[in-house]
């Protein structure tokens, strides 16, 4: 999770002469609909060469996984945790197999917030917000380097909680060409050595601390934003390591207002968790379109189904927990699963009674 959020903080403006790389908010991409393909290995091989520049890197040589990630741009209103963040005005939405993670930022001017994320796990919610959120001032330039810190806490039914604490030291330490498979950019290189320290509390008192680091570079090109991220190894000291626990570079890259259908239909997720009376389940549809939602017990019967034509937009179904003839369900997990005339999506919830 890191390296991505790393990969999308910033993008850079080359003019003429490698000397004038600069960092503008115009050259973020901002635009709903613009969207990034890509492709990620562990455990791979790598060369980062040394600081300074101007350099070249190359990665076309190292193998890569089976499955593309795909990140878009949409509206901030769209993200289900709107209501969490202020000051939202650019939200990235990535789909990771059945489960999404958006993704919100301030973007402005003389800075990049980063705010948190949220997300759906098999229909169950999950958020991580910043405190404070972490400022990426701008513009900036090879050479500028900053401190952050920020933390977030997971609750864990009102009684035990992890907090995670990061902090460190960015800096734009290199500069040149960077090429890979799907072509070669003028590049700066920006590198993180991230502290983390996990929290475990357990009615309020503190029962278990780990900390770990991490050193990662993110190679941003104008317009593109990070076309490759490289992650260390745990408790990595050297700055240009050559064996990486992770290594994610660009597949390919849309720009402007387009459907995404394709990228997550629909969005899904309900609350509360466990329920016990009723469950609303919410889905987002990016165009109108024809929905079943199937209702599943534990051995894979149907229960309930509601379906319907819907717009586009954010919509809620509320169960109160029985069959279709209105007899109640016993307590114990439920699947549900929402189909469309191009995707389907599935999410699991817990009835107690």
């Amino acid at each position: 999770m890191r390296t991505l959020i790393i990969c999308v903080l910033v993008g850079i403006g080359v003019n003429a002469g490698f000397s004038q790389i600069i960092v503008d908010w115009t050259e973020i991409p901002h635009d709903i609909g613009t969207r990034w393909v890509k492709n990620s290995r562990s455990t791979v091989t790598v060369d980062l060469g040394t600081t300074g520049g101007p350099q070249t890197w190359y990665f076309t040589t190292q193998p890569m996984g089976p499955e593309n990630d795909t990140i878009v741009i949409v509206a901030p209103s769209s993200s289900p945790f709107i209501d969490s963040f202020t000051n939202v005005n650019l939200v990235y939405m990535q789909q990771e197999l059945t489960d999404i993670i958006y993704q919100h930022y301030g973007l402005y001017a003389d800075a990049m917030i980063s705010l948190g994320l949220g997300g759906t796990a098999m229909g169950d919610l999950w958020l991580w917000k910043y405190v404070p959120p972490d400022s990426a001032p701008l513009p900036i330039q090879y050479g500028d380097s900053r401190h952050f810190g920020f933390h977030y806490t997971i609750e864990d039914g009102g009684v035990d909680s992890v907090t995670y604490e990061h902090y460190g030291w960015q800096v734009c330490d290199a500069f040149g060409t960077v090429t890979i498979p799907y072509n070669t950019f003028d590049c700066l290189r920006v590198c993180d050595f991230d502290t983390c320290v996990m929290t475990m509390f357990v009615a309020g008192y503190p029962i278990f601390f780990d900390t770990t680091t991490h050193i990662s570079h993110a190679f941003v090109a104008e317009n593109y934003d990070g076309v490759v991220c490289v992650l260390s190894l745990p408790d990595e000291t050297n700055q240009h390591f050559t064996s990486a626990q992770s290594l994610e570079r660009l597949v390919d890259f849309s720009t402007g207002i387009q459907e995404v259908d394709d990228v997550v239909m629909p969005s899904l997720l309900h609350y509360p968790t466990p329920f016990s009376d009723h469950v609303t389940i919410t889905y987002t549809l990016n165009r109108a379109s024809s929905i079943s939602v199937h209702i599943y017990n534990a051995i894979g019967e149907l229960v309930r189904t509601f379906s319907g034509m819907q717009p586009a937009g954010t919509h809620t179904i509320l169960w109160d927990g029985t069959d279709e003839h209105g007899h109640p369900l016993p307590g114990g997990i439920y699947v549900y699963r929402a189909v469309t005339d191009v995707s389907s999506r599935v999410g699991k919830m817990l009835l107690v009674r």
